[in-house]
């Protein structure tokens, strides 16, 4: 059996202490990327594990993993064991602390050296590791631990963290699948991992069992497009219905729309959809699967059933002006979303969108292609402005005391729930008849 250490990019990497708007914040908490503009009072957070790496270690329970840790407890776990091989999980931002990590781990004497995560999809990184991964790393890290093919793929439980003005929760992380091959030009997914692989039910509600057990808020399901797989999507919503678990999931609009009331009876609590912009030219260019027109009814449907509208918005199209992103993000922070993730329009390495670029990039930083960072030659906008753009629409989309206002709504609604059900209890005797 082979000993394998595997690494996520260490703390220092992902504390990013310059983000827009100049604040600070931590790489992993996906909602304070959201909100890093907005003080740091008033940001969402929502922590989230290296679920690659935990679905790994649930399937090769021998290897050991590393979540998040310092330089320091890095280059100590290199010399704590004679690893035969180490594996190192990152994205695009952090390739040039992977290269380095990589580097400590030849040096210490390590004979095969892996890469996994987007971060694979970088050009020139073969020369720094043996072997590149693309895609889900567990079956293949299974045949090198144990010399045999993992038979079949589970689900680990994992649960993080959502908080808002000093106030928390557990939730818990959910794929029904995982992959996707749908096509949209700025995406990494179909280049990395296509496979659109289904996780079995049986290891799903073994899952959800734990997320009721560690009464979380709620589930976020983590598929690419949650209800493509029609069929396999009925059966996890069903399953969460059953065990009274609310869930927000990422989705298509159009996938959604005109199901809002009938989902909200089945526990949905929202949805994160794609707007990406309010000009359909740049929609088609992207080949995003809808309009604008539909889409911002599909966000206005979720709002009018009292739920959580989440959206994804990029900044910064090739013909976009500063005037029009300014007009587009008024209309925008007018819409009601609960939160926005409003990032610059980057061409990822192995996407259509950076083969039709590529001509125009010019930051050779890798730890600057982050959706944060103009990383191409805009026509209309340089760096600096579109950094602050982005800043002022982070502020202006995502209104902390909107926020606020929807959180105290949703917990009035929650405890009106809650009293109404111990109110039908105790209209029941014992027997099951009336008292």
């Amino acid at each position: 059996m082979k000993k394998v250490l595997l690494a996520t990019a260490p703390k220092e990497a992902l504390v990013e202490p310059d983000g827009v708007g100049g604040n600070w914040y931590d790489r992993t908490d996906t909602y304070m990327a959201w909100t890093c503009a907005v003080d740091l009072d008033d940001r969402l957070s929502v922590s989230c594990p290296p679920t690659g790496l935990r679905f790994i270690k649930h399937n090769v329970p021998d290897v050991e993993i590393l979540e998040y840790p310092t330089w320091q407890e890095y280059l100590d776990a290199l010399h704590a064991e004679d690893w035969d091989m180490v594996g190192l999980s990152f994205y695009t931002w952090s390739t040039p602390v992977a290269i380095e990590m990589a580097k400590c781990a030849r040096e210490a004497g390590v004979p095969e050296i892996w890469a996994g995560n987007y971060g694979v999809l970088s050009p020139g990184i073969d020369q720094y590791f043996t072997r590149l991964v693309k895609g889900a790393g567990e079956a293949p890290i299974h045949q090198y631990v144990y010399d045999k093919p993992l038979p079949r793929v589970r689900h680990p439980a994992m649960l993080g963290e959502s908080g808002f003005r000093g106030m928390s929760s557990p939730v818990g992380y959910l794929y029904s699948k995982r992959g996707c091959n749908i096509g949209c030009t700025f995406c990494s997914t179909p280049i990395f991992n296509p496979k659109e692989e289904a996780i079995f039910m049986e290891d799903t509600y073994a899952a959800l069992d734990a997320y009721r057990d560690a009464k979380v808020a709620h589930v976020i399901i983590y598929d690419e497009s949650f209800f493509l797989t029609n069929q396999l999507a009925e059966q996890v919503v069903d399953a969460l219905a059953e065990r009274e678990l609310p869930w927000i999931c990422l989705t298509r609009a159009d996938l959604i729309r005109g199901r809002i009331p009938e989902l909200t009876d089945r526990c949905m609590d929202g949805a994160i959809v794609g707007i990406e912009s309010y000009r359909d030219k740049n929609v088609a260019d992207v080949k995003k699967r809808d309009d604008v027109y539909n889409v911002r009814q599909t966000v206005r449907e979720l709002i009018d059933n009292g739920r959580r509208a989440l959206g994804t918005f990029m900044v910064g199209f090739a013909e976009d002006t500063i005037e029009d992103m300014q007009y587009d993000i008024e209309q925008l922070s007018e819409e009601g979303l609960f939160a926005c993730q409003l990032t610059l329009l980057t061409p990822f390495h192995g996407t259509r969108l950076y083969r039709q670029m590529e001509h125009l990039i010019d930051e050779p930083d890798l730890s600057k292609h982050d959706l944060y960072n103009l990383v191409w030659k805009h026509p209309n906008m340089d760096r600096t402005e579109a950094r602050d753009l982005l800043a002022w629409a982070q502020r202006r989309v995502n209104d902390p005391d909107r926020i606020a206002a929807r959180l105290k709504q949703e917990m009035k609604t929650k405890v009106r729930k809650e009293l109404a059900r111990r109110h039908a209890e105790r209209q029941v005797s014992p027997s099951g008849s009336p008292s």
